[in-house]
């Protein structure tokens, strides 16, 4: 039973989608069970009442209940749950109107209007729930002060109808605010989060990722060479002799070459090919589904232009170039084996003069021979 109850709330969610929009699924399918249980029991209890027309509006309901739970999983998450919340909005606030007007069992069906604002606001949010509810409320006013209670099949007090509308506009009131503040509360916690992970992930310097970002990059790279067999390539840069940069300009200089090396890596590289930060100096490229020889050549093309066009270091013309170590990634290979052939491959660039690329292969037969 528990096992069932706990399917039926959490469909048509997923831990891809959203914490908020996953407690809306939740919430919009709780309320579906609860409105088609209840309306199912008062059905049949109007109907023991030989109430056919309130039994036939209840039954109807929880038809309507039932179906905008089922709409969530036929038609996709994010446009299931509005859809979902639409019905049952348009399928509550209908219902309502209904016991206003027929005044339910002996006269106590307007009670029940009280639900309204709250799921209203849940589901719709403030904006929409402001719109709807402002609709919902004009409909009960139209109904219950029509001239001569021609809308109107149960006779109410004056003194109801105007302490019934007095209460409700309260409630409506309080339900705005509530769901206003809790908006507020929850973009703030939001904005807060995005902030917290971008800086956990991203280099205040050059913004590009650091290095948590270029590994969680790394790794899902790797997870994508698993399923779809396919090699990427790595490369990592070390600006040739930063050391002197900074001892002879100081290191705000040298933050400012970081920050236009950065710059000028960055222009080049696809949309799908990755940059970050690896560590002071250095720099990882990652390029999906490239070969080490492709690679290669992008990475060419971004030595030559760092070298061609002198920088601006503190008032001075400065030439700064970098070298670069590729390696290509297969099926067979760790990351770990991958980051220390490129970091190899650097070395070798380094010790062939500096400005240069050097690629794993060609260091492999370097050695071989």
């Amino acid at each position: 039973m528990l096992n069932a109850l706990k399917k039926f709330v959490e469909l048509g969610t997923d831990s891809e989608l959203s914490d908020d929009l996953n407690r809306r699924i939740r919430v919009v399918n709780m309320f579906s069970a609860v409105g088609m249980a209840a309306t199912f029991i008062l059905g049949f209890r109007a109907l023991f009442a030989q109430d056919a027309f309130l039994a036939c509006v209840l039954f109807s309901a929880s038809i309507l209940f039932a179906i905008s739970h089922k709409l969530q999983s036929t038609i996709g998450a994010k446009r299931g749950s509005f859809i979902s919340a639409l019905v049952l909005l348009a399928c509550l606030m209908s219902l309502m109107l209904i016991l206003v007007v027929t005044g339910g069992n002996e006269s106590t069906g307007p009670l029940w209007i009280f639900t309204v604002p709250s799921v209203t606001m849940f589901f719709a949010g403030f904006r929409r729930g402001i719109v709807a509810l402002s609709g919902f409320t004009t409909a009960i006013i139209i109904i219950l002060f029509a001239p001569d209670n021609a809308l109107l099949v149960s006779e109410y007090s004056y003194e109801f109808k105007t302490r019934l509308l007095y209460s409700f506009i309260t409630v409506s009131f309080l339900s705005a605010f509530y769901e206003y503040s809790r908006q507020r509360s929850y973009n703030t916690a939001l904005y807060l989060s995005e902030q917290f992970e971008r800086q956990a992930r991203y280099d205040p310097l050059t913004t590009l990722l650091n290095r948590r970002g270029g590994q969680q990059q790394l790794e899902q790279e790797l997870s994508r060479l698993q399923r779809n067999k396919k090699p990427f390539s790595i490369a990592l840069a070390d600006i040739d002799r930063f050391k002197s940069i900074n001892d002879t300009f100081g290191h705000d200089a040298g933050d400012e070459v970081l920050k236009q090396v950065a710059d000028a890596f960055r222009r080049r590289l696809r949309v799908q090919d990755g940059l970050s930060r690896w560590g002071g100096e250095e720099f990882l490229f990652i390029f999906p589904e490239t070969d080490e020889q492709d690679a290669k050549t992008v990475i060419e093309q971004i030595r030559e232009n760092l070298s061609a066009k002198a920088m601006l270091v503190d008032g001075k013309s400065h030439r700064v170039t970098s070298s670069f170590g590729v390696c290509e990634i297969t099926s067979s290979m760790t990351l770990t084996t991958a980051l220390n052939l490129a970091d190899q491959a650097l070395y070798q660039a380094k010790n062939d003069g500096r400005n240069r690329v050097c690629s794993a292969s060609e260091l492999k037969r370097k050695t071989s021979c």
